[in-house]
């Protein structure tokens, strides 16, 4: 524990979690009124230094597998399973080490990284706005439902956001599909040698089914120049799981403006067990924590007048339930979403040399909103500029020209295998499509019989793959086939792969709903501003509070909702210091 905090003393805020939404809540109350009292509760315990980056790196370089957790494996919340310490894929033997999850249902495949910067270190920093329709799903095309605000009110957060982060894009590419105040604080990525490539062979293409094919610059909180102290990027192409030089941003940017410009305290190793409501009228709210790094774990405690959960969608509501906080809304837990991922992989024409830069620089939102969306889910496409990424690494491609495992001998050696190698993997190409997801009642969290290191349950996760998100899947394949057959008829590409829709998905990371925001306190459990219903005295910010979950990389717009949120605080806390 930080023995320069005293926990004895009150707080007037404490945020549970030192990830990009609780630092940067902390970052905005600190701003806005210098002298509140803020405790950030955080239960990784890593640095945040250029040193812990590069030995991030080093553990990285060395590992075997080059997973996603593989630069973070030494991390002791990793070693005692205190989160999904996983690459996301759909395996129960590993998924399970920390979720306890129904087999008799689908797999939900996306983990997160418990540490000080959260899973912003692992992250490939796309920042794509949600799209206006996304908010209103229930009233333009009668699915899902509506959020209690419009992209009109959230996009000046979104402006303040792009600069908090540091986002790169190109404003004028955006015309017509996210409506901006004003432009990126730097210009975009460039593209690769190959996106160059692809965006050529690709800009023949007539529109699918009356859609544009357009491609377009992502937005990425990577910068494209030197950017509040931090480099350009290097094109290290390693943005998952590590970027070696902080030119990606990560949240230990603004953990440590928090504690070392604005002095924020922080207890890290310190995992929230619960919470308890004030005793009276007018009191103060009781955190219970336990210190992992000392010798009897015992629980301590300590009171604020108002707590920020800044967890992600699993960990809010388990520590919710766990602190018995009531459930009127009946929506604790409720309607866990994810955006569910696949691509197809091929070979190009010509050589494309990949792992140049970024993962990705350019991607295909044509099909993230239409009429199409009252039959099945909209979905995002990038242009991938990591091979053949999940599909099939360099690595396994070397493997499989060298050693026949049927056979059990070696299959190419010397010259030969040099050639082999070169030339598939330079002309290696994935087109992916992440799909969105309607919230499910039925897809939820709540608590299970196993416990942790530290006595607490695990969260127990049911979850199934609904009829909406399938018929996506199938519909984006079909996309996405007709995208690699103009590039086989104009660019000679071979070699694609699924031919056939396979409804199999990768998890994408983006861990989304369970305690959904709404106008009403029957159906949902915090405001269009992030307070609780129940408890107005506990605030949460993240992906748990999205009533739906659109086709954007949740990220950015759980940063322009943090700000949002952090203002109504500053705001009651104004108003009854």
């Amino acid at each position: 524990m930080n023995d320069s905090v005293d926990p004895t003393t009150p707080f007037d805020v404490v945020i549970v979690g030192a990830g990009v939404a609780g630092a940067l809540t902390a970052c905005r109350l600190k701003a806005t009124r210098p002298d509140t009292r803020i405790l950030i509760l955080e239960a990784g315990n890593n640095a945040t230094d250029p040193a812990q980056r590069a030995a991030f790196v080093d553990t990285y370089q060395i590992s075997a597998g080059k997973s996603v957790p593989s630069p973070y494996a030494e991390l002791p919340n990793n070693k005692e399973k205190f989160a999904p310490s996983s690459d996301g894929v759909p395996d129960f033997t590993v998924m399970n080490q920390y979720y306890d999850e129904d087999v008799r249902l689908d797999v939900f495949a996306s983990g997160f990284q418990r540490m000080i910067g959260g899973s912003t270190w692992v992250w490939r920093g796309n920042t794509p706005r949600f799209v206006p329709n996304d908010f209103q799903l229930k009233t333009k095309y009668g699915v899902g439902v509506d959020w209690p605000m419009s992209y009109d009110d959230l996009e000046p957060y979104y402006m303040e956001a792009e600069n908090e982060l540091g986002v790169s894009g190109n404003g004028s590419e955006w015309v017509g599909i996210t409506p901006r105040s004003g432009d990126y604080p730097m210009p975009g990525m460039a593209p690769s040698y190959g996106d160059e490539l692809a965006r050529a062979a690709l800009s023949t293409i007539k529109p699918i089914d009356g859609i544009p094919v357009k491609i377009v610059t992502t937005p990425q909180a990577r910068n494209s120049h030197p950017y509040q102290g931090r480099s350009a990027c290097q094109g290290n192409s390693s943005c998952i799981p590590i970027c070696p030089t902080g030119a990606k941003y990560d949240a230990s940017v603004h953990v440590t403006k928090a504690r070392d410009e604005f002095g924020v305290g922080m207890l890290t190793a310190s995992v929230a067990t619960r919470i308890a409501p004030p005793a009276g009228a007018g009191g103060p709210y009781t955190v219970f924590f336990r210190d992992w790094t000392t010798a009897d774990r015992a629980e301590r405690q300590l009171t604020a007048r108002h707590v920020v959960l800044a967890l992600n969608a699993i960990e809010t509501p388990k520590l919710w339930l766990l602190s018995g906080l009531g459930n009127s809304s009946d929506q604790v837990g409720r309607n866990l979403m994810d955006h569910h991922s696949a691509e197809m992989v091929g070979l190009f024409g010509q050589p494309v040399y990949p792992f140049r830069g970024p993962q990705s620089a350019l991607g295909i939102d044509s099909f993230r909103d239409g009429d199409f969306r009252r039959n099945n889910a909209a979905f995002r496409m990038t242009i991938g500029n990591d091979g053949w990424g999940r599909s099939g690494s360099p690595e396994k491609t070397l493997q499989g020209f060298l050693w026949d495992d049927t056979g059990k001998k070696v299959k190419l050696l010397g010259k030969p295998l040099q050639q082999a190698v070169a030339d598939k993997v330079t002309r290696m190409l994935r087109i992916g499509i992440s799909t969105e997801q309607l919230p499910s009642p039925d897809n939820r969290v709540t608590l299970s019989d196993k416990t942790d290191a530290l006595g607490i349950p695990h969260p127990k996760i049911a979850y199934k793959l609904d009829d909406y998100s399938k018929r996506a899947l199938a519909y984006g394949h079909s996309v996405t086939r007709r995208m690699w057959q103009h590039l086989e008829d104009t660019a000679g590409a071979t070699r694609i792969d699924p031919l056939q829709p396979t409804l199999k998905y990768n998890g994408a990371g983006h861990l989304m709903g369970t305690m959904r925001m709404g106008a009403d306190k029957a159906t949902a459990v915090v405001d269009a501003w992030g307070n609780s219903h129940d408890h107005p005295g506990i605030w949460i910010v993240g992906s748990s509070v999205f009533p739906t979950g659109g086709t954007a990389n949740p990220t950015l717009t759980v940063a322009a909702l943090t700000l949002r949120t952090a203002d109504a605080l500053a705001a009651a806390l104004a108003t009854n210091p």
